[in-house]
């Protein structure tokens, strides 16, 4: 088995896999012999909806950090996102353009996408969230949990879960202050973002504004090029507010942003372009109401509307309304809950070429969940029902295990079922086949996972079978010309990472061997590298951090037939972060540093080599 590359001397690179998995584990564990600074134990929420350390997850997880964002320069979340192991992503174009993020060879579709606790995600066509419209500036910290999670989230979590927490102060942050950052890049780029926040007696609060844009590049397309630049404004604006007082805490927040972006569509001299209006917002009260027991609500509401402006205009208005109870019990070693959960969704859309529809779906749920720590063993169980009005109602549960081998190991299996729901798009469009039911999936999944001092490795194996995968059908004869349940699909992988820190200088590696089968053909998934290798490091140089990393792809298949594919590359990124004063600071970043012409999706272009440098004012006190 082979990793074929082509670096930017056109010259092919290939590595048995055999060989390439040795050599990354020989160095990983040269490399534990360094003595790095102690780690911080993060605390995510997304595995369990509840706030626990990292270390007793028994899913795999990774978590990206404000100061991970501030580096990735003026750059999207799925750019972000492609440097966490088990992501890959495709796009039309550039940034702005049309984004899907496959995790552990999943589709878009099959990512839950919260966006402070409220779920962001599309019913046009086959769902999934609308990466290029999420503002990176109004973003806090994102939490990628791997494998399914349908039993806590219902629908969609058939790869995984992404959750983005926006910018928010809190009540003990003290008085207001103020920050802004302005910064300029080759091809046009611009971005200007300021904002102020604070906290005093319990009450906290936050607005933050950006603008983001570009003049872009011609993105290209296999149907219609048109030789122009296609560039892309993002403006954001996010606010947010909280009390707490005794045993009550209650906050809100909102994020609005509008995203105009061009491509080529239709033919020149018309130029395309789509208008993205996305609006979040939640209002959660959380209440201690003694020391084993404590309860939440929350009321969550997104929208999307999407209006393009082409040669034959179209549009969809697409809203999603959350009512979450949570119960949350603490009994000794035991950790119980029983929540109550009601999502509400509506599309209207307005289209030229299919049947135009305003349709609306409920889907309640009550779903449990218990963990339990004793000594060197945890436990975890989840199971939920769904009950989706008018369509197939489902049942999901998940079982998870840890043991503490010793103080810097611990192995961890799981097994989860998941589900996901046609979207509105599929069901009401008047496309669907007359027996279109749910997706489903089964996955099970093993680990190691070393920490000792800084150092961390892990090794993590998964399988995940999905039935009655929603294909479109136009290649059957006769061809139904339809959404139906056509495939089944084996997503079978290797997982490994590692982090260290010798000297000055932090290292981290992450290497993914994914087989993608559809159990139909017993051809590839379109559009899946078997191989994906990241690398990052970074030191400090005279009052400089100097950081790099490079993410290598071996080659993807384009259609589902596997007679056209296209060929692996690697890209190298580099950036530097220097503190000019006390509140001063600069950060310069280069993207693709061999200016790598590759095909991100097939027909369409790449950025090139970019350029982007930006100065941040933010006061200590």
């Amino acid at each position: 088995m082979t990793i074929s590359l082509r670096i930017h001397t056109g010259v092919p690179v290939r590595l048995h896999a055999c060989a390439l998995a040795a050599m990354t584990a020989t160095g990983l564990c040269s490399l534990a012999a360094a003595q790095p600074a102690p780690a911080l134990d993060t605390v995510v929420v997304t595995a369990a909806r509840e706030a626990q350390p990292l270390r007793t997850v028994t899913a795999d997880m990774s978590v990206i950090d404000r100061a991970a964002i501030e580096r990735s320069g003026a750059v999207g979340v799925a750019d972000l996102l492609a440097q966490v192991p088990g992501v890959q992503i495709t796009r039309n174009g550039g940034p702005g353009q049309i984004t899907s993020v496959s995790l552990r060879g999943t589709g878009n579709q099959h990512t839950a996408v919260l966006i402070d606790g409220v779920r962001y995600s599309s019913q046009e066509m086959q769902g999934g969230a609308a990466w290029a419209a999420l503002p990176l500036a109004q973003i806090e910290r994102i939490e990628v949990l791997r494998g399914p999670a349908a039993a806590i989230y219902g629908s969609d979590a058939m790869g995984g879960v992404v959750q983005i927490f926006t910018r928010q102060a809190d009540s003990k942050q003290g008085p207001l202050r103020a920050h802004a950052e302005a910064g300029l890049g080759n091809q046009g780029t611009s971005k200007v973002a300021t904002g102020l926040q604070g906290g005093a007696n319990g009450w906290s609060y936050g607005l933050h504004l950006a603008d983001e844009r570009s003049d872009g590049f011609d993105a290209g397309s296999p149907w219609a090029p048109n030789p122009d630049r296609d560039g892309y404004s993002n403006t954001s604006l996010g606010l947010n507010a909280g009390f707490k007082h005794g045993m009550h805490q209650i906050d809100t927040r909102l994020q609005h942003n509008r995203l105009k972006a061009q491509y080529d569509q239709s033919t020149a001299p018309f130029d395309d372009y789509d208008s993205v209006k996305n609006t979040t917002g939640t209002l959660r009260w959380q209440a201690a109401w003694s020391d084993t027991y404590q309860s939440v609500v929350q009321l969550g509401h997104a929208r999307s509307d999407i209006q393009r402006f082409t040669d034959s205009p179209e549009g969809t208005d697409g809203t999603s309304t959350n009512y979450l109870l949570q119960n949350q019990w603490k009994l000794g070693a035991h950790r119980l809950n029983l929540d109550l959960e009601r999502r509400e969704d509506r599309l209207t859309t307005d289209y030229a070429w299919t049947q135009n529809t305003d349709s609306r779906r409920v889907q309640d749920s009550l779903a449990a969940g218990w963990r339990y720590a004793s000594g060197a063993h945890q436990f975890d169980a989840n199971a939920r029902h769904d009950r989706v009005r008018d369509q197939q109602n489902k049942n999901t549960g998940g079982l998870g295990y840890g043991l503490q081998l010793h103080d810097s190991l611990r192995w961890v299996v799981s097994a989860g079922t998941a589900f996901r729901t046609p979207t509105l798009y599929e069901r009401f469009t008047g496309q669907a086949a007359a027996d279109l039911k749910p997706e489903s999936s089964t996955n099970v999944e093993t680990g190691l996972h070393y920490s000792a001092g800084g150092q961390q490795l892990s090794a993590v194996a998964y399988r995940n079978r999905i039935k009655n995968q929603i294909t479109y059908d136009w290649t059957s004869s006769p061809a139904c010309n339809c959404y139906r349940n056509w495939e089944s699909v084996e997503l079978k992988g290797l997982t490994l990472t590692g982090a260290t820190r010798m000297d000055r200088m932090n290292l981290g590696l992450s290497l993914d061997f994914l087989h993608p089968k559809n159990l139909e053909n017993g051809k590839l998934v379109p559009y899946r590298s078997k191989r994906m290798l990241k690398l990052s490091a970074d030191t400090q140089v005279a009052g400089w951090t100097l950081g790099t990393e490079a993410q290598l792809y071996s080659a993807r298949f384009t259609d589902a037939d596997n007679t056209d594919s296209l060929g692996g590359y690697g890209v190298v990124n580099l950036y530097a972060q220097h503190k000019l004063a006390r509140d001063w600071s600069l950060l310069a970043r280069v993207n693709n540093l061999a200016d790598r012409d590759y095909a991100p999706t097939k027909g369409y272009a790449n950025a090139g080599r970019t350029l982007f440098v930006s100065v941040k004012w933010a006061p200590s006190n």
